[in-house]
C-alpha cells in the first residue's frame, strides 16, 4: 500500500500534483504602514522644526546670534545717543476703514460725509497686483441691490476710488465692491 501525503484542509489532493503550497499569513494593519505613530510623531516634530527655522527669517536661530544682534542695535554697542520718537514708540497704525473715513470727511462732498457714516470695516485696499484687485467695503445699511441704500453705496464705490488715488494706490483692474449688513451686494465700482 502506499501511502499518501497528509491532506490540507480546504484544498482536495489532486493525483499526481504535489499538494498546494500553504497560504502566507496575512500582516496586520498596524505593521503593514511604513510608518507607526513614532514616525508620524517624529516627521511632525521635524517639518516643524524646519518650519519654525525658516519663519524666524534670520539665517542663525541661535541665542548667541540673537544676543549679538540686540546688542549691535543697543545705543552702548553703536556709540550713538539715545534718540526720542524711536520706532518703539510709534503710533498704532491706522486702519483702513479709519483713513477711509478720514479721507471722505476732508475731500469729499456732505452727502457722501452722510454716507460714510455707516462704513463698519473695509478690507483688501492695501493689496494691489494689477491684476485682478478687490476692495470690500462693509456696512450697517440693511437694504438691498434695489434700495434706496444703492446710491449711497454708489457714492462710497467712488470716494473709495478717489481715496485709492490720493494713497497711489490705484489700480488697472481694481474693483471695489460694497456689502450691506447682512454681508449682501449694494453696488460696485472701479477703482
Amino acid at each position: 500500500m502506499t501511502t499518501q501525503p497528509p491532506q490540507q484542509p480546504g484544498f482536495p489532493q489532486q493525483p499526481g500534483y504535489p499538494p498546494p503550497p500553504l497560504p502566507q499569513k496575512k500582516r496586520s494593519k498596524a505593521k503593514m504602514g511604513c510608518l507607526g505613530c513614532g514616525g508620524i510623531l517624529a516627521a511632525a516634530i521635524v517639518i516643524g522644526g524646519i518650519a519654525a527655522a525658516v519663519g524666524s527669517g534670520s539665517g542663525d536661530s541661535s541665542p548667541s546670534a540673537a544676543n549679538s544682534a540686540a546688542s549691535a542695535d543697543s545705543p552702548k554697542a553703536s556709540g550713538a545717543a539715545k534718540t526720542t520718537g524711536s520706532s518703539k514708540t510709534a503710533a498704532p497704525r491706522q486702519s483702513t476703514a479709519d483713513a477711509f473715513k478720514a479721507y471722505v470727511k476732508e475731500h469729499e462732498s456732505a452727502k457722501t460725509r452722510a454716507a460714510v457714516a455707516h462704513v463698519t470695516k473695509v478690507q483688501g485696499a492695501d493689496k494691489n497686483n494689477d491684476i485682478l484687485d478687490t476692495a470690500d467695503i462693509y456696512t450697517d445699511y440693511t437694504g438691498d441691490l434695489l434700495s434706496a441704500d444703492t446710491g449711497n453705496a454708489k457714492l462710497l464705490a467712488s470716494a473709495f476710488a478717489d481715496f485709492q488715488s490720493s494713497r497711489g494706490k490705484s489700480s488697472k483692474n481694481g474693483l471695489v465692491t460694497v456689502y450691506n449688513a447682512d454681508g449682501d451686494l449694494l453696488s460696485n465700482g472701479k477703482y
